[in-house]
């Protein structure tokens, strides 16, 4: 993996030699034969080998990892390097342009068509389609905007180098003007690549949303289960990553470590969906004002005056105001009078989330400790739970008895049994049959102390 990494900046580093000896070459080349074609192609490399060290900074500081000044990574860097190549780029271009109409209203200069001049020009083509390549496909592999770019002047450098063959072969048929209009094509080619880099590199840096990102990224989130809404995203590159941020809504009681589990699918089916991107999400509760029983549960975890709220029923009038009651539990040693001061505050804060309520009913109660001490006596004392097993297989909606298990907590029996139902019943039905199971169990065996039945399917 590190040999991995370390690939994008070796390839940067080939070509800026490679890039160094073909402007010598150029260069030298272009001044023995007078050919501008070659000159101008001389100085488009001079600046493409600026370029091609721009990319290998970029390529280098975009690996280095986020600190305490760059939070968000060094990504940015290898967007900026290819702005920066478009705009060389584009200065030259200018540049060629300007000397090639020069000489072609000045009726053109003499050139020397020499063969080593053909000789260079082919090798430096087949030298440029390979070095194209290879950035290409090493931009891709490694994500990076800057091997890309410089790929992408590779291209135009092949393009020119085919209009400056053309042209002097232009000159060697008689055509003195051919080396100059060569010149100006070369100049046209590198213009177009240059604005093209540039304006893509522009938008990133401006923070531009990649095509599709956001609307791939809200369909991904919308189908995780638990999100009520996708409230926004947002998508902006970085080098070879996606940074991005997404506000979810979901049910306003999910426990905190619920809302972090969402938190990881979200990201996870994020991830599936756009490989390199590092998302931030945020988490809302969404209001239901129709969910009374919700807004009840909201409220009182707003107070936070009191724990564990359940059994709240609201009954809606004739009049249509409502009627809460719900029970609350509270530490056990709290004084009555701390108790009614903090039930005070849970009904005022209740009347404010639900102004409708006529009438509010908090039954307290005592919690209980964390841990209590037990015994597993069911082997112990098997008469008592093979009778347990008659009363409960003798319901007529129990299929069959799946568990039966006794503890005695200091000398008091506590009977937990398990029975199978039919597995079409409703939720109310067989929460019906629990009850009917313990109270049963109570008439029958009074030894026991408490009693609970639990349901499946």
């Amino acid at each position: 993996m590190k040999a991995l990494g370390r690939r994008p900046e070796l390839v940067a580093l080939i070509s800026v030699f490679i890039g160094a000896a073909i402007v010598v070459g150029k260069l030298v080349v272009g001044l023995l034969t007078g050919s501008l074609g070659i000159i101008s192609e001389a100085v488009h490399s001079l600046l493409d080998l600026a370029a091609s060290g721009f990319t290998l900074v970029a390529v280098r500081t975009a690996r280095k990892p986020a600190d305490t000044e760059h939070p968000y990574g060094h990504g940015r860097a290898e967007n900026l390097a290819a702005f920066a190549e478009g705009v060389l780029l584009m200065i030259t271009a200018a540049g060629i342009a300007f000397e090639a109409v020069h000489r072609l209203t000045m009726g053109g200069a003499a050139v020397n068509a020499a063969g080593y001049a053909f000789a260079l020009l082919v090798a430096t083509l087949l030298i440029e389609l390979g070095r194209a390549a290879v950035l290409r496909r090493v931009g891709r592999d490694a994500g990076s905007d800057a091997l890309q770019a410089d790929a992408t002047n590779r291209w135009s450098d092949v393009l020119a180098t085919v209009g400056v063959l053309a042209g002097l072969t232009g000159v060697r048929m008689g055509f003195a003007w051919a080396d100059s209009a060569a010149a100006l094509l070369v100049a046209l080619i590198i213009a177009r690549a240059a604005g093209l880099l540039a304006w893509r590199s522009g938008d990133i840096l401006i923070d531009r949303a990649p095509a599709g990102a956001e609307r791939k990224l809200r369909a991904a989130i919308e189908g995780v289960s638990g999100v009520r809404e996708v409230r926004s995203v947002r998508v902006r590159r970085s080098g070879p990553k996606l940074l991005g941020d997404a506000v979810i809504a979901t049910a306003r009681m999910l426990s905190l470590e619920a809302a972090g589990r969402l938190v990881d699918e979200v990201r996870r089916v994020a991830g599936a969906a756009l490989p390199e991107l590092d998302l931030t999400v945020l988490v809302e509760g969404q209001s239901r004002p129709s969910d009374l029983v919700e807004r009840v549960h909201a409220a009182a975890a707003r107070n936070g005056g009191v724990r564990d709220l359940h059994n709240v029923t609201v009954e809606r009038e004739s009049d249509g105001s409502l009627h809460l009651t719900m029970h609350a539990k509270l530490p056990g040693d709290m004084t009555l009078a701390s108790a009614s001061l903090a039930s005070a505050g849970l009904e005022k804060t209740l009347r404010a989330e639900l102004p409708e309520a006529a009438r509010i009913d908090i039954h307290l109660e005592p919690m209980e400790p964390h841990v209590v001490s037990g015994e597993d006596v069911t082997q112990r004392r098997a008469l008592l739970a093979d009778r347990m097993r008659q009363v409960v297989e003798s319901h007529p909606a129990v299929k069959r008895l799946v568990d039966v298990e006794l503890s005695d907590r200091h000398n008091r029996i506590h009977a937990h049994v398990v029975a199978e139902l039919a597995g079409d019943v409703s939720l109310e039905q067989a929460h019906q049959v629990e009850t009917e199971l313990e109270e049963r169990i109570r008439r029958a065996l009074p030894e026991v102390n408490e009693v609970t039945a639990r349901a499946t399917a």
